[in-house]
């Protein structure tokens, strides 16, 4: 329970990259989520699942919770972390999201956003060795990609954030979109100088350009694995890829030497530690294979 209460209380501090709330805050939300969370177990399941829960609901009520006190205060600063400066402030991530029924996305506050954006946009696009007016195209792009409807869900990517400091790692993996779909463009262009077809032609509906679907950060936190997988995996699996990989307070050498937990895995008494070995590994391999299988990309 410790670790589980550790877990709680960081995700609680900081929810989101960027978002701080204070100890004694995060103290109270990580008390009300650990004895609400425990109301719904008749007794505690294992460690792995505990966490993964904790750590998804804190996440989403704190983030509900800064969200309703910027609003209630009309200040979009607030909670946010001061050793930030990668942009000067936040803007108002209710007037973004706001859309007229005809007019869509109108409001006077998106004449701030490509200020924030733009600079981090551009830092990730010259790396790539996009730049100048091709790196202005690309950005153009992002910006409508925000405020595009996806054809899945019917929502465009802008209204996915619940505090403005989202839209920031959201940006981010859609400038990374781009800028594969740049590299695609142009290598079809020299693939094809004489056929005349337009990049979308060859990659579809010459009307659908390509769509940013991917809704996750390029490392995916493992309370997301938990929650697309969880039917995958059976307790003892579950339990094995925490203490290996999440909390990492085992490691497999451990775990040999852990006669009780040996025998959860269906290991006999008294087998060698080679036999051990091989049992724990096949099973560690067995389990995140499943991840890979079940985890959408």
């Amino acid at each position: 329970m410790e670790k589980c209460w550790e877990a709680c209380w960081h995700r609680a501090r900081r929810p989101v990259e960027s978002v701080l709330i204070s100890e004694e805050r995060a103290v109270e939300i990580a008390e009300r989520m650990m004895r609400n969370i425990a109301l719904d177990f008749d007794e505690l399941p294992p460690e792995a699942e505990l966490t993964a829960r904790v750590i998804l609901e804190t996440s989403e009520a704190t983030r509900d919770l800064v969200a309703g006190e910027r609003r209630k205060k009309a200040d979009p600063q607030l909670h946010h972390d001061p050793e930030d400066r990668r942009y000067s402030q936040n803007l108002d991530l209710d007037r973004l999201q706001s859309a007229d029924p005809e007019r869509g996305f109108q409001d006077p506050e998106w004449n701030r956003l490509p200020q924030v954006l733009r600079p981090l946009a551009m830092a990730t696009l010259s790396r790539k060795g996009i730049k100048g007016a091709d790196a202005e195209d690309v950005f153009s792009d992002t910006l409508v990609e925000l405020v595009r409807e996806r054809e899945n869900s019917q929502s465009a990517p802008i209204l996915d954030p619940t505090v403005f400091e989202e839209l920031i790692p959201l940006h981010a993996r859609i400038v990374q979109f781009r800028a594969i779909d740049w590299f695609r463009r142009r290598s079809a262009l020299k693939n094809q100088p004489n056929s005349g077809e337009s990049f979308d032609a060859l990659t579809g509906d010459p009307d659908r350009p390509l769509q940013f679907e991917d809704g996750r950060a390029d490392t995916i936190s493992f309370e997301k694995i938990y929650t697309e997988c969880r039917e995958a995996l059976n307790p003892v699996e579950w339990q094995l890829v925490y203490a290996l990989y999440v909390a990492q307070t085992a490691t497999v050498q451990d775990l040999i030497q852990n006669d009780g937990f040996c025998a959860k895995l269906g290991i006999k008494p008294g087998a060698s530690g080679s036999t051990r070995r091989r049992a724990i590994t096949e099973m560690v391999e067995e389990a995140l294979e499943k991840i890979r299988e079940n985890l959408v990309f």
